[in-house]
């Protein structure tokens, strides 16, 4: 029988602010290398002294292992309770309380990063082409547009109607999965021993759906690949990288090829 999951709905609440101080241990197995090689290889499509966003950014792992590079990079999350956890420690990064929908900046970002499929959160397809609309316009002519999503394969192999618990050193987490197939949406509940639990939503988005919304909001595909390998996606791929340019894309698609090549050759 197949378990129906009631329409989510966006509210004031954060969704991170049980689990915000155990993240970065539960997510220790993430590889977050792969991201900061793909961020830092795109990278060489813009000018030097670029000012960079990384939207959604959680606890900043990634944008702390991108700021010891010397860029010029800031954040934002939706959670609060996520920031605050990332400010704790060594190379703490600036960032901001932002909705994906609603950016802070007008025109003045070159590159835009959005990854560990944040964009999977917005659950509405009007949201997600918000967001879209709202990185476009965030953006400087010529910026780069760098985000990911994961696709139903995903679910399928990992996620849908699958629980387990997991030993995180100090504490454990138990994981419960549900999938919608009518409406895309994943529910996942995690428990930190017997404490609360989180309770978040992700919706599944066609490749073709993003390619129209990117289209539609102003923005030139690039690349399209699958994100553990870039090569072409395909009816295996789990997760897929997107890039996108505000502007003209031709001054950018030679280097991209390089850059695809470099990428292919290191992640095989």
């Amino acid at each position: 029988m197949v378990r129906r999951i009631e329409k989510p709905t966006i509210t004031n609440q954060d969704s991170f602010c049980d689990i915000a101080r155990h993240y970065d241990l539960i997510m220790d197995h993430v590889d977050y290398g792969r991201w900061f090689m793909v961020v830092t290889q795109i990278a060489a499509l813009l000018p030097n002294g670029f000012r960079h966003l990384d939207a959604a950014c959680g606890t900043g792992t990634l944008l702390k292992m991108i700021r010891r590079l010397g860029w010029n990079s800031f954040g934002t999350d939706l959670s609060f309770a996520m920031l605050r956890t990332g400010k704790k420690g060594a190379h703490a990064a600036p960032a901001a309380v932002a909705d994906l929908r609603a950016m802070p900046s007008r025109e003045s970002l070159d590159y835009i990063t959005c990854l560990f499929d944040s964009m999977n959160f917005l659950l509405e397809p009007a949201d997600f082409r918000r967001a879209l609309d709202e990185f476009y316009g965030a953006l400087t002519p010529n910026g780069i547009l760098y985000f990911d999503v994961v696709t139903e394969r995903m679910v399928f192999d990992h996620y849908e109607d699958q629980t387990w618990v997991e030993d995180n050193g100090r504490f454990s987490t138990t994981w419960d999965n549900h999938y919608d197939r009518r409406t895309g949406v994943i529910i996942t509940e995690i428990r930190v021993n017997t404490g609360a639990s989180c309770r978040l939503y992700e919706r599944i988005y066609p490749q073709a759906e993003i390619e129209r919304a990117l289209a539609k909001a102003g923005f030139n595909l690039l690349g399209v690949y699958d994100a553990h390998s870039w090569s072409s996606t395909n009816h295996k791929t789990v997760r897929i990288d997107f890039i996108a340019a505000k502007g003209n894309s031709k001054p950018f698609r030679k280097p991209l090829r390089a850059i695809r090549a470099k990428l292919r050759q290191r992640l095989r």
